[in-house]
């Protein structure tokens, strides 16, 4: 493996990063896009990809399907042919795409060993497509090695608010997009995050009109085109200023409402820009007093316990503020996201915390967290790729992308106020299951 360029702070020593790679986070965007489409230059490996998330990671994916109607495709270019021209072979791709049933856009990318050629995709899109004919979008190619998931996902975002049409909107100061939300699959959990957007705005007199990811369809994501507001969350932050500054509308930045507190300061703040205070008010007021009995069985589970986490760098400052306000204390985070994707204020707290890495190298964390131990940390909280690193011999949870053994089946948000109760009673089952029947195996 060769070193890999990365000019915002990720090292370039040799290794293998705890950090899932660009395309699975494109992928999880179009995942969460029904009826999009997509061509990739490049060998089956594309398609491989796709399988990391469908009927592993997420039970109710379309990406793929046993009737050979896939939705991710691939142009087949190999080390042999990547020199050759293969305009007509992508032209005829497309085209054949495009006339799918089904395809409502087009996605088109490429690996990095096609992107060097030069290939012009831009214009063969425009060629295929005249007159924006179908919605087509090139989603922007991996710069070097230092891309990572998070940079993919937020690539197939910032493409559609470039290249969307737009025309008709009906801007009102009541309807509101949410820009920015990883729809991380299809299943409960995720579902019951968006329905729980859609809740909070709606008790603020808000009308969500579109959030972008939701699983839902293109059209459906085109309603933001109605949005006299349009709401920032982490994943998104570029598409969400294009999307704005598109429309002519207010933007208002907003972190994850991850926990009760993160929730409390997500509603307050869309109240102060939003000038609907007293409903924000009302609204907090009820939610948290609804939650202060539930808490009650809460903190003596996680009060003194030692908890780690291995995942998306986004959630990182929800997960150690519900830990520490239950009593809890946190032994130490795997980023799995490099240091530019949050703000310098935030990246700088949860670097200063100890046993605390960006996108590691296996090797740089092995001494401290393979094999992970009760005597270090009560459970580990972590995604697919981290928990079969480590190899815990404590109690663990899976949590984020990916999660190939945990599924949900109904709503069950993790977000929002009645997420921040769903997720602190996971932490809560798990750590009293540890000290009863012992650790978990991975």
């Amino acid at each position: 493996m060769m070193p890999e360029k990365t000019p915002a702070g990720v090292s370039e020593r040799l290794g293998v990063r705890i950090d899932p790679p660009y395309l699975h986070g494109a992928f999880l965007a179009l995942n969460a896009v029904s009826d999009a489409f997509f061509l990739g230059d490049g060998p089956d490996c594309i398609r491989a990809k796709a399988e990391q998330i469908h009927g592993r990671h997420d039970l109710f994916s379309t990406l793929l399907s046993c009737k050979g109607e896939h939705r991710i495709h691939y142009t087949g270019v190999d080390v042999f042919k990547v020199a050759a021209n293969i305009e007509g072979q992508i032209v005829a791709g497309l085209r054949r795409i495009a006339a799918r049933p089904r395809c409502a856009a087009v996605f088109m990318g490429s690996i990095p060993m096609c992107t060097i050629v030069g290939t012009d995709y831009d214009r063969i899109l425009r060629e295929v497509f005249p007159g924006g004919s179908k919605p087509a979008f090139l989603i922007p190619p991996q710069t070097g090695l230092s891309g990572d998931w998070l940079d993919g996902y937020a690539a197939v975002l910032a493409a559609m608010a470039e290249g969307m049409d737009l025309s008709g909107g009906r801007p009102g100061p009541e309807k509101t997009a949410v820009i920015g939300y990883l729809m991380g699959r299809n299943e409960g959990d995720h579902k019951g995050n968006v329905a729980e957007l859609e809740r909070m705005l709606k008790a603020l007199g808000l009308d969500p009109t579109s959030i972008w990811l939701s699983g839902s369809s293109y059209e459906a994501l085109r309603q933001a085109r109605h949005a006299g507001t349009i709401v920032s969350l982490p994943h998104g932050r570029k598409a969400a200023q294009v999307l704005a500054e598109r429309l002519g509308v207010k933007l208002v930045e907003a972190d994850l409402p991850f926990g009760l507190e993160a929730s409390r300061r997500f509603v307050e703040r869309l109240g102060r820009e939003l000038d609907r205070e007293a409903q924000a008010r009302k609204f907090v007021e009820a939610e948290l007093a609804g939650a202060a009995p539930r808490l009650g069985w809460v903190s003596p589970p996680l009060k003194g316990r030692r908890l780690a986490y291995a995942g998306d760098p986004h959630y990182a400052p929800g997960f150690a503020e519900m830990v520490e306000g239950s009593g809890g204390e946190v032994f130490g985070m795997i980023l799995t996201g490099a240091p530019r994707h949050l703000p310098e204020g935030a990246r700088s707290r949860l670097a200063a915390r100890p046993r605390t890495a960006f996108a590691p190298l296996q090797h740089e964390v092995a001494d401290v967290w393979f094999g992970l131990r009760k005597k270090d940390a009560d459970l580990l909280v972590g995604t697919t790729m981290a928990v079969e690193f480590i190899r815990p011999e404590t109690q663990w949870l899976e949590f984020g992308y990916p999660s190939d053994y945990t599924h949900f089946l109904r709503n069950e948000p993790f977000l929002g106020f009645r997420g921040g109760l769903g997720f602190l009673s996971r932490l809560a089952n798990e750590a009293a299951r540890g000290e009863v029947l012992g650790p978990s195996r991975a």
